[in-house]
């Protein structure tokens, strides 16, 4: 890259020394100057042709090797050109051609001066000195040449024509060799000023490319940082969440154990108290009621242990196609009319390694939860199909491996839920229900459950757009080792 104070160029041709850079500006001076050239092969070529009506009064005793000039060479050659500047060939042979066109007319004007008698002849000196204006709006190199051969082929053909008289031949010279030198030294400083233009364009272009790539660089490493920042985060606020889960349910776990030693001891006594009764007793059914009470607590504490994580599962290959097929049968009960609920399964069997019983369970915690969201009614979704997971994908509580997985979607048309309830739904004892109408332990067990099997669970809702919770179980392979029998935690890492 050339500072501003750098000009490599060649100091007699004013060419670049860089052929890049000479490329580059030929092509820029070609677009730039294209219509100029064109407009002025045009207007020569008009005016050459208006000036041969004269040549009848000026020029009476050559007037028909005046106007074979004219019509017959210079201004169909200037036609011709005209023309094929329309062509892509015209770029690489601009410069020659115009210097033909430059030299044809300026040849031609001679022949009239030289043919011409005085004072017809003076007239041609005119058109002559219009061609050398035109010459110097070449580049330098061209409008030099062009230049003084017109200027050698003129002091040629005077002095060899025995009638040109020695004043008007010095005058003439004199003249033309005046307006050469004014014309190379104006051609010299324009096209010094053009390529000076054109050098600094590119400068600035360059440099902006270059300050364009940092930016963008910079850009890319704020995202980058900014993404990173976000996932650090995302990432604090998941284990936070996860660990106080994972608290929460060794303490549920611990005192479910506790508390269903006490449940059992408390049902026997009022089995054995309901057995010495009679049936006559007026306090026959304070026993029962113990006993009612004493088993809804069981459940409770059932799903407390199933929430920490301590209740154990049997797991075996289980086509999930079967899961939503066989609970159809709870959904539909527990559903009201107002309710459609459809049924889509994957053409092919999907073999995961599961707790069947279990699993119908959170199929059933999910129902109730899209139930209790359409108040007014509307449609539940239960979808089963393959996911294969080229890239880690996020999930509830963190992210999940790349592999395949078997895929439950339950989806309702409820009211959904805002972003922060969203965050909280798998939380024990969060509930969105009034006081009394729920324990706020059905997701979080389902939760549970779907960790127990080693799979992962996500929610996706927005208030006013339903809710849609998706499961994902490991594919069961055969062929590969697992941990199935130990401590009922029977699972697969994903398939490949």
């Amino acid at each position: 890259m050339y500072s501003h104070k750098d000009f490599p160029y060649n100091i007699a041709t004013l060419s670049f020394t860089d052929q890049q850079l000479e490329a580059g500006f030929r092509n820029d001076y070609f677009n730039k100057n294209l219509r100029f050239f064109r407009f002025f092969l045009v207007i020569g070529t008009i005016f050459y042709a208006l000036y041969g009506i004269h040549d009848y009064w000026i020029l009476p005793d050559i007037v028909h090797e005046a106007w074979a000039i004219r019509y017959l060479f210079v201004c169909p050659l200037l036609s011709i050109i005209c023309a094929f500047s329309y062509l892509k060939q015209f770029r690489q042979s601009m410069e020659p051609l115009l210097g033909l066109a430059g030299f044809a007319a300026g040849a031609g004007l001679i022949a009239m001066i030289i043919k011409a008698q005085p004072p017809g002849s003076y007239m041609c000196y005119t058109g002559l000195l219009l061609c050398l204006v035109f010459y110097f709006r070449l580049r330098f190199v061209t409008a030099t040449i062009l230049s003084w051969s017109i200027f050698v082929l003129y002091e040629i053909s005077a002095i060899l024509d025995p009638g040109t008289p020695p004043r008007v031949l010095f005058s003439s010279s004199f003249i033309m060799l005046s307006f050469i030198i004014v014309g190379m030294f104006t051609c010299y400083a324009m096209e010094r000023y053009m390529r000076s233009d054109y050098l600094l364009r590119t400068i600035i272009n360059e440099r902006n490319d270059v300050i364009h790539a940092i930016n963008h660089e910079l850009e890319r490493e704020i995202r980058e940082r900014k993404q990173t920042e976000e996932d650090k985060l995302r990432l604090e606020k998941q284990l936070f969440q996860t660990q106080k889960l994972e608290a929460v349910g060794q303490l549920a776990g611990g005192i479910s154990h506790e508390f269903n030693n006490i449940l059992t001891a408390i049902i026997g006594y009022a089995n054995y108290l309901q057995l010495k009764m009679e049936q006559t007793d007026p306090l026959i059914p304070y026993p029962g009621n113990i006993i009612a009470l004493g088993q809804r607590a069981a459940r409770l504490t059932n799903d407390l242990l199933a929430f920490s994580r301590k209740q154990q599962i049997e797991p075996k290959p289980v086509d999930l196609n079967a899961l939503p097929l066989k609970a159809k049968t709870f959904l539909t009960l527990m559903l009201p009319k107002n309710i459609c609920l459809t049924l889509t399964t994957w053409p092919e069997p999907i073999m995961v390694y599961a707790d069947d019983v279990l699993m119908e369970q959170v199929l059933v915690n999910l129902a109730a939860n899209s139930r209790d969201a359409m108040t007014d009614g509307g449609t539940l979704s239960v979808c089963c199909d393959v996911a294969h997971m080229a890239e880690p994908f996020s999930h509830a509580h963190g992210t999940a491996p790349v592999g395949s997985y078997g895929r439950i979607t339950v989806t309702d048309s409820g009211g959904g839920m805002d972003e922060a309830t969203r965050a909280r739904i798998f939380e024990p004892f969060f509930t969105t229900k009034e006081v009394g109408k729920g324990s706020g332990l059905g997701l979080s067990m389902a939760y549970g459950i779907i960790q127990q099997h080693r799979g992962y669970m996500d929610v996706t809702s927005a208030t006013g757009n339903g809710t849609t919770f998706t499961i994902f179980l490991p594919l069961y392979d055969a062929d590969r080792p697992t941990d199935r029998h130990n401590s009922g935690q029977g699972a697969l890492t994903p398939a490949d």
